[in-house]
């Protein structure tokens, strides 16, 4: 009765073993995962491929365990893509859209925008548009060009980058998008597919906020109205 226990304890942690090994090697691989949401795969030929793999770190198991475990994995990551897809759209729908233009993205050495921050204080208090973001070794600041002269002067040859004609176009959304993954990145790939390149991406609270050139504005404002239409309805 011991043994037949322990015989059942060992089958069940392989399985759990090889489920893992092979939900491992499907999240580290985004085009494989890609595939099994949108059910374009031909299970069998993947489970051989990964088979092989999981033979190589010592994973002992069938092509038929590989192909169960993926058809399982695939049903769960279509159930989570739809259920954030569901949140996602509900944000989008509840979003709005404004316009900041005629911009310019600065890039500047970290310790001089530090030492500088009195100066820069005062013109972001009377800016009509100021963002200020730090990186490891900079800061970049996105502003209303009427403020870009005095921010230079201010900074002087401390300057790594200089962007001019901008817009910045602001997505404000409700409470919602602060817990709710991939909007973003839902967003952005709208952006992408129309062959729109995004210079920054500022997030602040509710408010998600796409800088880019300003040529490129009046077209990626149609494709993000057009997005949120869709979701509302």
């Amino acid at each position: 009765m011991v043994m037949i226990f322990f015989l059942g304890e060992m089958m069940a942690e392989e399985k759990i073993s090889v489920a893992k090994a092979v939900k491992d090697t499907v999240l580290s691989r985004p085009a494989i995962k890609e595939c099994l949401i949108l059910d374009v795969i031909n299970y069998s030929a993947l489970a051989r491929l990964i088979l092989k793999e999981l033979e190589k770190k010592n994973v002992k198991t069938s092509t038929g365990a590989v192909k169960m475990a993926l058809i399982r994995i695939g049903e769960e990551l279509k159930k989570e893509r739809a259920f954030f897809e569901r949140r996602i759209k509900g944000v989008v729908a509840k979003t709005v859209i404004e316009l900041q233009s005629d911009l310019t993205v600065i890039t500047a050495e970290k310790r001089a925008v530090l030492n500088k921050i009195g100066p820069l204080s005062k013109v972001m208090e009377n800016a009509r548009f100021f963002q200020l973001t730090q990186g490891v070794e900079t800061f970049t600041l996105v502003l209303s060009s009427e403020e870009k002269e005095e921010v230079v002067k201010i900074l002087r040859d401390n300057i790594v980058d200089l962007i001019e004609e901008q817009t910045a176009i602001v997505l404000i959304s409700p409470e919602e998008i602060i817990e709710t993954p991939g909007f973003v990145a839902f967003v952005a790939s709208a952006l992408s597919s129309g062959g729109i390149n995004i210079t920054q991406v500022i997030s602040c609270h509710k408010d998600t906020i796409f800088v880019l050139d300003r040529k490129d504005a009046p077209k990626a404002y149609q494709i993000l109205e057009d997005l949120i239409l869709r979701m509302r309805k």
